[in-house]
């Protein structure tokens, strides 16, 4: 039975995701994980889910996106907030200072849109652990910022 409420394929995301949504069930959880090696996913991460929370708004959707020194991945979490009509969580955990050339990963973070409302208090006691288990480097640290409406 579980085979049947859990669906993949290996498609193109941004294209599929029309065809599922809303789910006969009105309930789900979309995992949005783009490489970001083509510069324009920024652009069709924000594209995708005014779409999808068009689709099915009260679906809980978890963006991830990386901690790069782009202008584009720097703009991506409020550019997602700026979609949110519900509740949202945006948390980011940064593992090291950006390089010196301004390339390579140095975190990565989740937005997520309609989070189950126990989700901040059960990430604020842990986020600290792993910034303490990860970093690599006295820059590292996490950021959690949420809004329930």
């Amino acid at each position: 039975k579980a085979g049947r409420q859990v669906s993949v394929q290996a498609v193109d995301g941004f294209d599929a995701l029309k065809s599922v949504l809303p789910p006969a069930s009105r309930r789900g959880l979309v995992l949005v994980d783009p490489s970001y090696e083509d510069k324009d996913d920024y652009r069709k991460v924000v594209a995708t889910m005014r779409d999808a929370l068009k689709r099915f708004p009260s679906g809980v959707y978890a963006v991830w996106y990386p901690q790069v020194q782009r202008q584009d991945a720097q703009d991506l979490p409020s550019q997602l907030k700026q979609l949110a009509h519900g509740d949202w969580l945006n948390v980011s955990l940064t593992v090291k200072a950006p390089v010196a050339g301004g390339l390579g990963l140095h975190g990565s973070g989740m937005f997520i849109f309609n989070q189950p409302w126990t989700l901040e208090a059960a990430l604020r006691p842990v986020m600290p652990g792993l910034v303490k288990l990860l970093a690599q480097d006295r820059k590292a640290t996490f950021k959690l910022q949420f809004e329930q409406r």
